[in-house]
């Protein structure tokens, strides 16, 4: 093989390899721009309902639950309080009133079944919140919505 065939195919080589990495960073983008939290409804949510004020209430901090698609795992802070579900994720805090909560359906998350609330009429949201939590807020919840 000869000195100019060898410098082609480094050249073809390294341009393929260009375009695999342009492709790359295309596709990740495109993800991330998915996945941006879009998918699960923080971002209306705190739109909608976002608040000055921090947590209030009985806290639980580390939480886990489900907004829509994404699962926040161990990050978010809620205070039940008489005035509604206070919601703190990444320093966005946000408060739900309680007769916002328009329905409640049965939903899965880490294998067991769950309660799945729906915020706002037209629909704002979806979160799935662990039993234990539900339990807390079970009180407060509008008493027309059918608890499953």
């Amino acid at each position: 093989m000869s000195t100019l065939q060898i410098l082609l195919l480094v050249a073809i080589g390294v341009i393929a390899l260009a375009g695999l990495i342009t492709a790359l960073v295309f596709l990740i983008n495109a993800l991330v721009q998915w996945s941006d939290g879009s998918k699960g409804g923080w971002r209306r949510l705190s739109g909608v309902y976002s608040t000055a004020n921090l947590p209030a209430g009985r806290i639980a901090k580390r939480e886990t639950l489900k907004i829509g698609a994404v699962v926040y795992k161990r990050c978010v802070t809620l205070g039940i309080a008489d005035e509604g579900l206070y919601m703190l994720i990444w320093r966005t805090c946000i408060l739900i009133p309680w007769d916002h909560f328009t329905k409640i359906e049965q939903a899965t998350l880490y294998w067991k079944k769950v309660p799945m609330l729906t915020i706002g009429d037209p629909t704002v949201a979806t979160i799935t919140v662990p039993r234990s939590t539900f339990d807390v807020m079970r009180s407060r919840l509008p008493a027309t919505l059918n608890m499953y």
